[in-house]
């Protein structure tokens, strides 16, 4: 895999394929890395240039890196981006892959993917995240600071705020980035995992 990978993308390539190797094993279940493969593409994807990334499942699990991830270099080979590229990379990686056990878990718990809302908002992300972060981050993702909207009378209307002492839909939508950060601010809400 990490051969094939290298001679269709370069070192960009083999490092994205390390990367799927060492982090299918996040998961309470490993992720089979064989039926996952990595196209790394310096395009736009998906609208207003908010989409790093994307995943698509079939028999097999395309993981697309666009211009976020990579670039070209002055001969015209890709690289994966300067700014911060390994932590990026590898940050987006197990994001990606996280989707993918996300799927699993949905579909073994019958559990309803939210399409209203996004697919970052839903059981089975939070579920995968929580398995996740402990072997990623050492920090427990507990169901108790999982987002959960309230709903608040305020000059007369009805809005939705998040609970106390929950992660935000925000915080959670930008796993594993946004945690990386919450660790670096000793946000209480992340607790050591045991």
């Amino acid at each position: 895999m990490i051969e094939t990978h290298e001679l269709m993308f370069g070192e960009a390539g083999r490092i994205c394929a390390e990367l799927v190797c060492r982090h299918v094993k996040l998961f309470d279940e490993p992720l089979g890395a064989l039926n996952i493969r990595i196209v790394l593409a310096p395009v736009e994807i998906g609208p207003y240039n908010r989409h790093y990334g994307y995943i698509h499942s079939s028999s097999f699990h395309f993981i697309l890196g666009n211009r976020h991830i990579c670039t070209f270099d002055k001969e015209g080979g890709l690289v994966l981006r300067k700014d911060g590229w390994l932590v990026g990379a590898e940050d987006f990686i197990v994001h990606e892959l996280t989707h993918y056990r996300q799927d699993i878990l949905l579909a073994r718990h019958g559990w309803p993917q939210n399409r209203d809302r996004g697919v970052h908002r839903d059981r089975g992300w939070y579920a995968a995240i929580a398995e996740a972060a402990p072997r990623y981050f050492g920090v427990a993702f507990p169901e108790t600071t999982w987002p959960k909207l309230k709903s608040v009378r305020k000059g007369g209307k009805i809005t939705k705020v998040a609970e106390a002492g929950r992660l935000t839909e925000v915080e959670v939508t930008h796993w594993p980035g946004s945690f990386r950060t919450l660790i670096a601010n000793e946000d209480k809400r992340l607790a050591p995992a045991l």
